[in-house]
C-alpha cells in the first residue's frame, strides 16, 4: 500500500512535469492510466478488457489522491483498465471536452466529480445515450441520467459542521450575540459545496444569530484559499466566525496565514470540512475547533466496484452510495493525527 501511494503521488507530479515540458501533451489536462491501459488510437480493440475513466474536478487538488490510489488498486484487482483524467485546475468547459473525448473513444464507464452541474448535465446524458455507464463521485450532478452517486452526503456534512459551530459558540457563552460569519467555498456552482453550505445554515438557524457577511470562492485551489482568507481577515478582523466548506486553506503551511492565526488567537471561531493530516495539524494549532471529514478512499473503491458491476449487467444496490462522515474536535485531534500520519513520518 505504501508503494501504491508513492506511485500515485509520483504519477501526478510526473503528469504535471510532462504537461509543462512536452509539446506532445496538452497544457490543460493529462491522462493518468492504470498499468496496461491502451490510451492510443481513436477506439479500443473489440476484445479489450473493460475500460473506465474517472474525471475529477481537477488534478491539482490533493483531496483526490486517496481516491486515485484506491480506485487504481480496485481496478487492478478486478482486472479492468482505469484512466484518471481531468483538468489541472477546475474548468467546467474543459471537463466537458474531456468527457466528450471519452464518449468518442467509447469507454465502458465514466465517473465524474461534477464542477458545474448545469454544464456537465448535458454531456452526462450524451454519454448515457451512447451506451456508457456513468456515475458521479465526490460531487453529484442532480437531474442527470447518471446511474449512481458515490460520496459524502454533503447536506449531512454541512449540518454536522453547523451543529459543531452551535456547540462551540454556546460553550463560549456567545449564543445570544449577533455573530458576523464568513464562508470559504470552492466553486460557486458546485452542488456538493452548496449542499454543505445549505446544511450548515439550516443547522444553526434558530439556534444562533449569524450575519453572513462574505462568501469567498477559491475554485478548489489551496494557495488561493489561504490567500483569500488572509486578505479577508486583514480587511475584516471584526469577523466572529468562519465556516470552511472545504479544507483548501489548510493544505499548505500554517505559517503562510499569520493574520488568520492572530484572528484565531484573539477568539475567532472556525469549523471546517476535511480531516486530512494537514488540516488536522492546522486544527491542532487552533485554526479550527471542529472538523468534519470525508472518506475518499472508500469513494475510490466503491465507485469502481459498482461501475464495473453495472457494465457487467449486475444490479447496483442503490442510487446514492453514502461513504460516511468522520467527526473531529479537540477531544480526538491527537488520535486522528497519529492514525493519519504519513508513513514516511512514522
Amino acid at each position: 500500500m505504501k508503494g501504491d501511494r508513492i506511485f500515485c503521488l509520483s504519477f501526478l507530479l510526473l503528469c504535471l512535469v510532462l504537461a509543462m515540458h512536452s509539446p506532445a501533451l496538452s497544457p490543460d489536462y493529462v491522462v493518468a492510466a492504470a498499468e496496461n491501459t491502451p490510451v492510443s488510437g481513436s477506439f479500443y480493440p473489440k476484445n479489450r478488457p473493460i475500460t473506465i475513466a474517472i474525471v475529477p474536478k481537477s488534478l491539482d487538488n490533493p483531496v483526490f489522491v486517496d481516491s486515485m490510489e484506491t480506485s487504481m488498486q480496485t481496478a487492478k484487482e478486478l482486472g479492468v483498465n482505469l484512466e484518471w483524467v481531468g483538468p489541472f485546475k477546475v474548468d467546467p468547459d474543459l471537463q466537458v471536452k474531456i468527457i466528450e473525448g471519452l464518449i468518442w473513444r467509447k469507454v465502458d464507464g465514466i465517473a465524474i466529480s461534477t464542477s458545474d452541474p448545469e454544464k456537465i448535465r448535458k454531456v452526462i446524458d450524451k454519454a448515457v445515450a451512447a451506451g456508457i455507464k456513468v456515475a458521479t463521485i465526490d460531487a453529484d450532478c442532480p437531474g442527470s441520467k447518471r446511474l449512481f452517486y458515490c460520496g459524502t452526503d454533503n447536506y449531512k456534512a454541512g449540518w454536522a459542521c453547523g451543529e459543531a459551530m452551535v456547540k462551540i459558540v454556546t460553550e463560549r457563552g456567545l449564543a445570544d450575540k449577533r455573530l458576523r460569519t464568513a464562508i470559504l467555498t470552492g466553486g460557486i456552482e458546485a452542488h456538493n459545496l452548496n449542499e454543505r453550505i445549505r446544511g450548515f445554515k439550516e443547522a444553526v438557524a434558530g439556534k444562533l444569530d449569524l450575519e453572513y457577511v462574505a462568501l469567498l470562492a477559491c475554485d478548489d485551489d489551496t494557495t488561493t484559499g489561504a490567500k483569500m482568507v488572509e486578505a479577508y481577515i486583514k480587511e475584516h478582523p471584526e469577523t466572529d466566525l468562519f465556516f470552511f466548506a472545504g479544507g483548501w486553506a489548510f493544505f499548505g503551511p500554517t505559517e503562510s496565514m499569520p493574520l488568520y492565526q492572530e484572528w484565531c488567537n484573539n477568539g475567532g471561531i472556525a469549523v471546517s470540512m476535511d480531516t486530512f493530516y494537514s488540516v488536522l495539524q492546522a486544527a491542532k494549532k487552533g485554526f479550527a475547533q471542529a472538523l468534519v471529514g470525508q472518506d475518499f478512499r472508500k469513494m475510490g473503491v466503491l465507485t469502481v466496484k459498482y461501475l464495473v458491476d453495472a457494465i457487467q449487467g449486475k444490479p447496483v444496490p442503490m442510487e446514492y452510495i453514502d461513504t460516511g462522515l468522520e467527526l473531529a474536535d479537540e477531544s480526538n485531534f491527537d488520535q486522528l493525527l497519529s492514525e493519519k500520519k504519513p508513513w514516511e513520518m512514522k
